[in-house]
């Protein structure tokens, strides 16, 4: 992938590869933490901090956090049921959480980048790049 106007939504899974210091994400994070050209959303926030590591240490967890944070609006939300409602009336689906992270993503027209891609195939317009693909503008 290329460079991309907008700062990438990074999921929950590549900030976690991050804090384990292990998996795709961790060299990303490493590559972008500092400038926070990234940001995360409400959804992330909420899975973060249900975590048991985060629990244990929240530093790491909350200098991630500190990024932008784009929130659940309405619009966001609105277009989350959407994709969700489309998605189980042709037999497929996700999770709800991944809903919402996918609405919030469309409504602020800004790709995700996840280990989980399968999580969010056949969500209409979103761009979805796994982590070892995405080269942070330089």
């Amino acid at each position: 992938m290329g460079d991309l106007a907008r700062p990438p939504v990074l999921d929950s899974d590549v900030l976690i590869d991050f804090l384990r210091g292990a998996g795709p994400g961790r060299d990303l994070v490493r590559r972008v933490r500092d400038s926070l050209a990234f940001q995360i959303t409400a959804v992330t926030a909420f899975e973060l901090t249900l975590g048991s590591e985060y629990e244990r240490d929240p530093t790491s967890a909350d200098a991630l956090l500190a990024a932008p944070c784009l929130m659940l609006t309405r619009d966001a939300a609105m277009l989350a049921g959407g994709v969700l409602r489309e998605l189980r009336a042709a037999g497929a689906g996700i999770d709800i959480r991944d809903a919402m992270q996918a609405g919030i993503c469309l409504h602020a027209d800004a790709p995700l980048i996840t280990r989980n891609s399968r999580h969010f195939d056949g969500v209409p317009g979103l761009q979805v790049i796994e982590p070892g693909r995405w080269r942070a503008a330089t």
